[in-house]
């Protein structure tokens, strides 16, 4: 029996949309992921299978194997469409793959929350961005050609990649899927503009327990709030741990890394609760790199934070201008919560 997959897409069309995949790429496995869209963007047969919040999923879309989707786009007399490709395949771009938690209606918002897992396997050849654009119509309604779905139910396609792969997979969206053209918010109408983004793609490879002489990946728990789920992770007071974080970039030379040299992503965490053990700061200054950030928790009682990962930069761009270059990293952020240190 053929599974169905929910294809969720984000576009060029704003740079909040862009930076939804790239938190999609940046994030740990097991964190969750939330998209939400407009009704009139939502393929009628999953709009028809939706319940409200207070609700239960359906059946047919508990565990129901998710991809994130990039879509290259511009606006022309008002109106975004898919644009003309400048690789291989087509304008839709597969990322990561997941599982869908929970999804429910909220009026006319549809909301849909997944688990993130596998990178898209990724080649030379673009073979699943080729496949992905023939085998896939995005379209709301086959009586509706004109309209695009963005949240879609079709077959699973398998682009699932492994664990083990998941470094040389990430690596591969950025060194042969990732063309800089299409990563581009252009709209042609009265109030022209056209953004390139200069992207920092890192990713966190996860986050480990120091016990001795080796380091073991803590998995983050799910935690349900109403319809709301979010993924934390569980720290002990006193233990030690590190956050694996790999960076890879496209650039060619060290003339071109976004921020020219400048942009430094850093670890943010609340000083009453989490103690670093050296720097937790990473320049921008090499087209790869991987960095552990080691901190110890540093607070006895239970209590819940937040780390995050940001970006820094004192390069500001010109927003008047028409066409323009804006540096663009993920933000990301997870839950954690400290339990006494065991006996």
């Amino acid at each position: 029996m053929t599974r169905n997959c929910l294809y969720l897409v984000s576009s060029s069309a704003t740079r909040e949309y862009v930076v939804d995949c790239l938190e999609a790429l940046a994030l740990p496995r097991g964190m969750i992921q939330h998209f939400r869209y407009r009704f009139r963007y939502v393929d009628e047969g999953l709009r028809s299978s939706l319940v409200s919040e207070s609700g239960e999923i359906p059946s047919e879309l508990r565990d129901l194997p998710v991809l994130v989707v990039y879509l290259f786009q511009t606006q022309t007399v008002g109106v975004w469409k898919p644009a003309e490709t400048m690789g291989p395949g087509g304008p839709y771009l597969p990322l990561r793959c997941g599982q869908l938690i929970n999804a429910f209606r909220d009026g006319e918002i549809a909301h849909f929350f997944f688990e993130l897992s596998d990178y898209v396997k990724s080649d030379k050849e673009a073979s699943t961005r080729v496949t992905l654009n023939k085998e896939v119509d995005f379209r709301l309604a086959p009586s509706k050609p004109e309209r695009s779905s963005y949240a879609h139910l079709s077959r699973d396609l398998g682009f699932q990649g492994s664990k083990d792969d998941d470094t040389l997979n990430f690596q591969s969206i950025v060194d042969f899927a990732y063309l800089p053209g299409e990563w581009r918010t252009r709209s042609l109408g009265s109030v022209p503009l056209d953004v390139t983004y200069d992207i920092i793609f890192f990713r966190v490879a996860g986050l480990f327990r120091e016990y001795d002489k080796h380091l073991k990946e803590i998995t983050p728990t799910a935690r349900f709030v109403q319809g709301n789920v979010f993924a934390e992770y569980e720290l002990e007071s006193g233990a030690i741990y590190h956050i694996r974080l790999a960076t890879h970039l496209a650039s060619e030379r060290p003339a071109q890394l976004p921020g020219e040299g400048r942009a430094k992503v850093r670890l943010v965490f609340d000083p009453k609760i989490i103690r670093p053990l050296g720097p937790t700061t990473l320049r921008i200054s090499s087209m790869y790199d991987l960095e552990y950030w080691s901190f110890v928790v540093d607070c006895t009682k239970p209590i819940r934070s937040v780390l995050g990962i940001e970006c820094e930069c004192d390069a500001v761009p010109n927003r008047e201008d028409f066409v323009r270059k804006e540096l663009l990293c993920p933000e990301i952020s997870f839950s954690i919560s400290v339990v006494p240190a065991s006996s």
